[in-house]
């Protein structure tokens, strides 16, 4: 009689695993509303809000500003003045215009 082939083997045994503990749970953040009434009202919605508005105020100024920097420094442009200087011919008219009425 032939042996049988696997009367020989040994039984399987489990490898070792270490566990490791279970984490703690996760702090759960605060509950809200599923349907709040209004969503302007919600903390999220008013953040983005402003970041959305400050957005749409400071973009225009920005590009503005920057091309008129451009052309000052590559182009011909020279400031604009805010005070304009006066001509001496109106003085000059007023003293005239007394000496001939005297």
């Amino acid at each position: 009689m032939a042996p049988i082939p696997h009367a020989k083997l040994r039984p399987v045994q489990k490898p070792i695993v270490h566990e490791r503990p279970a984490p703690p749970p996760l702090p759960r953040p605060a509950a809200r509303p599923l349907n709040p009434a209004d969503i302007r009202k919600t903390k999220e919605y008013k953040v983005a809000a402003r970041r959305w508005l400050s957005s749409i105020v400071a973009l225009p100024i920005v590009i503005y500003t920057s091309w008129i920097l451009y052309e000052r420094v590559y182009g011909d442009k020279q400031p604009k003045r805010l005070v304009m200087t006066e001509p001496a011919q109106p003085a000059q008219r007023f003293q005239s215009s007394q000496s001939e009425s005297s």
